[in-house]
């Protein structure tokens, strides 16, 4: 990501600067950039978004990851390029909306020889409505080294969008009322926008659209559907916009196949562990989610984020409010 130009003496806070990649303006890249990660620069340690996405369609609150990975590139900005990010711990303060643009202040808490720390703190109309922790580490050569396995699982090309797949369950004959209507509210719920940027197919389609029982948990093939070139902070950004999908889903789906359908749900918190640095978001990346408690109206879902050559790129871990319906 090329660092932000200081504003020079006398430069009114309207002609703010873009943290800019190279791109044009005709392709996704470009689309990614603007829509995602292009923050405005009105000051030292402050940066503006006002390209937002929502959600969800019918509703105009900011999509979450969104937030977490226009931190990320905020903070990014503010350090040197030898420093890779490694970690980042956030809370979902606050609902955000796509009618207001969001500002990004950033606090340099640390910047040491082998770590650099920084607070992000997302504001819109005065108020707090995300904060994040995010440190990055100066990369060093391995001192031990293992990995667990990455699922053995049908590869991307056997397998449909999301889209295509539900629409071939709902043509099916043997879809009932439940998954119909779960199926239908889908279809009806992705921003357009997303599905135009990234391509995503579930790995088991029947459980995934719930016209199968199933625990939970959740695995899906995703990637950008274009080339988004070689900055590979580009790359960090988009995974981490990209972590908040599915987590509170994998929670909830098992329990809509029976019938329960939520008043209130979204996250509370979200963590994201970068293992590695060198990966491409428009490669296919298998994202494995699971759910291991909830109770409470919370739920605990983690995540892993696979390279499709086996290494563990990612892991994410979250707990979502979840509120049963009013009586």
């Amino acid at each position: 990501m090329a660092r932000p130009k200081p504003p020079t003496e006398g430069t009114p806070l309207c002609n703010v600067e873009h943290i800019e990649f190279e791109s044009r303006a005709d392709d996704i890249k470009a689309g990614l950039i603007d829509t995602f990660l292009n923050l405005q620069r009105i000051d030292t340690n402050l940066y503006i978004a006002r390209h937002l996405l929502k959600g969800r369609h019918s509703y105009n609150a900011v999509y979450g990851g969104q937030v977490v990975g226009q931190s990320l590139a905020a903070a990014a900005a503010t350090v040197e390029d030898c420093f890779i990010p490694h970690s980042l711990h956030s809370y979902f303060i606050k609902t955000g909306s796509v009618d207001k643009p969001i500002l990004y202040m950033i606090d340099r808490i640390r910047d040491g020889r082998s770590f650099c720390t920084r607070v992000v703190k997302a504001v819109q109309d005065g108020e707090a409505i995300f904060s994040c922790q995010i440190s990055f580490h100066h990369k060093e050569p391995d001192a031990i080294k293992h990995s667990s396995k990455m699922p053995e699982v049908a590869s991307p090309e056997e397998l449909l969008p999301a889209r295509e797949a539900a629409l071939e369950v709902l043509r099916s004959n043997s879809v009932d009322e439940v998954t119909a209507g779960v199926i239908q509210h889908f279809l009806k719920e992705i921003p357009d926008a997303f599905e135009r940027v990234f391509d995503v197919r579930p790995v088991n389609p029947a459980k995934y659209l719930l016209k199968e029982d199933t625990e939970p948990m959740s695995m899906i093939w995703i990637r950008a559907r274009e080339n988004l070139g070689d900055d590979t902070r580009l790359h960090q950004c988009v995974a981490a916009y990209l972590t908040d999908l599915s987590m509170l889903t994998t929670a909830v789906r098992p329990h809509i196949r029976k019938g329960f359908i939520p008043s209130m749900s979204f996250s509370l918190d979200h963590c994201v562990w970068i293992h590695e640095n060198e990966f491409r978001m428009d490669d296919w990346m298998l994202y494995e989610t699971v759910s291991s408690k909830a109770g409470g109206s919370r739920a605990f879902i983690e995540g892993r984020l696979w390279s499709r050559d086996g290494r563990l790129i990612i892991s994410t871990a979250q707990e979502a409010l979840v509120r049963a319906p009013k009586v």
